[in-house]
């Protein structure tokens, strides 16, 4: 009976939490929404084009109460690295200066779940606080060292929907340098293999619960 109350007790917290993040969601959307129905904070913006719904979202965001600055006072290295970023329908990222500011493109939105609007501009370190002790000393390693990270179906457990899931990526941080040719941003290029790893886990249990099956038989 204790058991059985525990459980209903884990599920309707697990709906209490999923309806909190919907509502978190919507909120942020009609905030974005007021800001696209506003002019760009300035012409210099103008080198910023395409990029579908998050570069528009990028494009109508006040960015000059962010660690960034206004756009016009974007440095050609960012200004390269977020075209590139937007232009491109791979799941990318950049997190850049010692905030950690996050840009991404629309091929990230996934990845984020419930994350994305409150997610852009955030600091990436409160954005993945939940993975930060997996994640973080790779993103270390490369603001360092320049040098590029590669993880091949790292187990991550994420909360983008108002809990924690077991989430799997092969990704890869790459540094980008900025005009003084210091490391002052890193480039997150993934790619979610979730279902993948969980449909091959369950043909092994299925496989070996045969193998027992047959065994038990003879």
């Amino acid at each position: 009976m204790l058991l059985f109350c525990d459980v209903k007790i884990s599920i309707v917290f697990r709906r209490i939490l999923v309806f909190k993040s919907k509502i978190r969601s919507k909120q942020m959307a009609k905030i974005m929404q007021d800001q696209l129905e506003k002019e760009p904070e300035d012409t210099a913006s103008e080198w910023l084009s395409g990029g579908g719904e998050t570069g528009k979202l990028i494009r109508a965001m006040d960015w000059s109460k962010s660690p960034l600055g206004s756009i016009g006072s974007w440095p050609q290295s960012l200004r390269t690295a977020v075209s590139i970023c937007l232009a491109s329908r791979f799941p990318m990222a950049i997190f850049w200066g010692m905030a950690g500011t996050q840009i991404y493109n629309d091929g990230y939105r996934p990845v984020l779940g419930g994350k994305h609007l409150a997610s852009l501009r955030q600091s990436c370190f409160d954005c993945w606080s939940e993975i930060w002790n997996v994640v973080g000393p790779l993103y270390d390693h490369v603001r360092t060292t320049g040098e590029a990270t590669w993880s091949e179906d790292l187990p991550l457990y994420m909360d983008r929907h108002g809990y924690i899931e077991e989430t799997y990526f092969i990704f890869s941080y790459s540094a980008i340098r900025d005009e003084t040719t210091a490391v002052n941003g890193v480039l997150v290029t993934c790619v979610e293999t979730t279902d993948r790893v969980l449909g091959e886990r369950r043909l092994r249990t299925l496989r070996d619960l045969a193998g027992i099956i047959d065994h038990c038989a003879d």
